[in-house]
């Protein structure tokens, strides 16, 4: 498709600084996860942006206190399989983060502010790759977007995760507008997240005179992290990280309550079991005699993202793309860190992570995005979807 690339250039480079001004007023309309009325804001903001580009939209409730799934297509009647676009209006910041009303800045080529990376630039990206496409008449396969309004907050209490998949059946493919890795890498996997509560019961006393009759929840809490620990398989991808611990109340004292939370991360079912499996027996042996725990696992509803062939036939397809009209191609990178592109590959269909803008400190008030990546990427996706068969 060398021959649309000046095209492509042409409609992009024109539209720089309407690109920016709407990042900015996105990335100023502030929105946790959990402030649902801000983030609806963001929601009808972008949702009219779609509308005016042609999109049928509509809205899927996740749950009464968070914000609905967004969705929106274009060129239904196109004979194609859907190419669809999925992302997150949300951010991990609450409004007023950053200290002044309209946070976005850019300096030295570098664009701040909540959400910039995280992923609103991505979002933005995704829309100006689907209006270029439409100025050059377009009509192989719909464009859709699937936008989740509560993805920060992992999905908890909440369907979305399975609404994704059901939305994605079908596509030929998706690229989820995440992060943009600061390698320039593309991501063809990540890990999912478990979160292990534990409560340990034990039995108080004097430390100097009461050693032998009090069973220290402590001392079974600490031996209990450490066989944890052992579950740790690198080469599986597998981690696991002690994450909160309250214990005790003055030195003098054994605890007889402790309570801690362990980060768990895998990159598959399989190895989920193993894991829930083993901590299970850790939770039930009791370390030291007359304790007994308790615990509550919480999954994130953020599956795990494995490599396939599928995916990594997508990703060379990209690069050759970009390789061809002149860009640099893409690395390719496995995260730690989950996102709705596990719900997406669970529609058996070939997805891309980290699509977005390119940046650093996501989930940190120091997140910037590399402005000229918004442009560099929408060019590329934009060739590759008219390469597309």
């Amino acid at each position: 498709m060398k021959e649309y690339r000046e095209q492509v250039c042409r409609y992009i480079d024109a539209h720089r600084e309407e690109i920016i001004e709407k990042w900015e007023h996105f990335v100023n309309l502030e929105g946790r996860y959990d402030e649902k009325e801000n983030v609806e804001n963001a929601q009808a903001w972008f949702r009219g942006e779609l509308e005016a580009a042609g999109f049928r939209t509509w809205t899927v409730e996740s749950r009464p206190d968070r914000c609905s799934v967004l969705l929106g297509i274009l060129g239904e009647d196109r004979p194609g399989k859907p190419i669809v676009f999925g992302g997150h209006m949300d951010t991990v910041h609450p409004k007023g983060s950053f200290g002044k009303e309209n946070p976005f800045y850019i300096e030295d080529g570098k664009a701040y502010g909540p959400g910039v990376l995280d992923m609103k630039g991505g979002i933005v990206m995704a829309l100006y790759v689907s209006k270029a496409l439409e100025s050059l008449g377009y009509n192989a396969h719909p464009i859709k977007f699937v936008l989740a309004g509560e993805e920060e907050g992992d999905h908890v209490g909440t369907d979305v995760d399975l609404l994704f998949t059901e939305e994605c059946k079908g596509a030929l493919c998706a690229f989820n507008m995440e992060t943009g890795h600061i390698t320039n890498s593309l991501c063809v996997g990540r890990k999912t997240q478990y979160t292990f509560f534990v409560t340990v019961h034990g039995k108080g006393g004097h430390a100097g005179n009461e050693f032998t009759k009090g069973h220290n929840a402590l001392s079974e809490a600490v031996l209990k992290i450490n066989e944890m620990m052992k579950v740790t398989d690198l080469d599986k991808g597998t981690t696991v990280t002690p994450s909160v611990l309250h214990c005790g109340k003055n030195t003098t004292s054994i605890p007889d309550l402790c309570e801690f939370a362990v980060d768990v991360r895998i990159m598959n079912e399989q190895e989920g079991k193993r894991v829930r499996d083993t901590f299970d027996q850790i939770v039930k042996h009791a370390y030291v005699p007359g304790t007994e725990t308790e615990y509550r696992l919480e999954f994130a509803k953020l599956h795990a993202f494995e490599p396939n062939e599928k995916i990594m036939k997508l990703y060379n397809f990209v690069n050759q793309v970009a390789e061809e009209n002149g860009f640099e191609k893409f690395g390719k990178i496995i995260l730690g860190g989950a996102s709705d592109t596990g719900a997406i590959a669970r529609a058996d269909i070939p997805a891309l992570c980290s699509c977005g803008v390119v940046g650093e400190f996501n989930h940190n008030r120091r997140e910037y995005a590399l402005v000229e990546s918004m442009f560099t990427r929408a060019k590329i996706y934009t060739l590759a979807i008219l390469s597309m068969e």
